[in-house]
């Protein structure tokens, strides 16, 4: 059976992502350093509700200010808004190059990431309209069974028409489970190893 996806996971594999742009942001406003070392500043937050989209923009600034012991006020939130976007770096090379030749060999390029709402606009241009498949939209994360269950339907494929590209080796196993084509992401392995599954089809 011929392979007629090719889902990328997001944040470091299709570009570097950092939280410590925020993490300095939050260490200069907070009003308790110690306690905010103490708790790994926001290495400790639980960003799930947001990446699942059950909560607001709004409710996640709130809920990530107290944790970080920063008053709260209106105004804060774009600045937060633009730390977390100040983490994103530019798309790597290798996973352009990647998708390009899957582009070539027929295959269609998805995304599906656990991702904040408010990064959505940081992936565009990637895949065409409807196959950018998000946590929040889907109310489920990776690696979680289910969301690929519900990726694989909407595509209307078959798991072994499928290859999945993540960093997390635990993401990329619960995939597998399923019957997907799964590859770890490695910057200098990637085309090699997608072409090795690839061929075996």
């Amino acid at each position: 059976m011929a392979v007629r996806f090719c889902i990328f996971d997001v944040g470091q594999v299709c570009y570097p992502y950092s939280l410590e742009p925020l993490q300095k942001f939050l260490q200069e406003k907070t009003t308790d350093k110690n306690l905010f070392e103490q708790r790994d500043g926001v290495f400790s937050f639980d960003f799930k509700p947001f990446m699942k989209g059950e909560i607001s923009f709004h409710s996640f600034c709130q809920a990530l200010c107290a944790h970080a012991q920063v008053c709260y006020f209106e105004e804060i939130e774009p600045l937060i808004d633009k730390a977390l976007h100040k983490g994103v770096g530019t798309f790597f090379p290798e996973t352009l190059e990647a998708m390009q030749f899957l582009k070539i060999c027929g295959i269609e390029i998805c995304l599906l990431s656990n991702a904040l709402p408010n990064l959505k606009d940081t992936g565009a241009g990637l895949v065409k309209p409807g196959r950018a498949f998000t946590s929040y939209d889907l109310g489920l994360l990776k690696p979680d069974p289910l969301i690929y269950k519900v990726v694989l339907q909407k595509l209307g494929a078959k798991p072994q028409e499928v290859i999945f590209i993540d960093d997390k080796q635990k993401n990329v196993e619960a995939a597998k489970s399923l019957g997907i084509l799964g590859i770890v992401f490695n910057r200098d392995t990637l085309k090699k190893d997608i072409l090795k599954l690839i061929s075996n089809f």
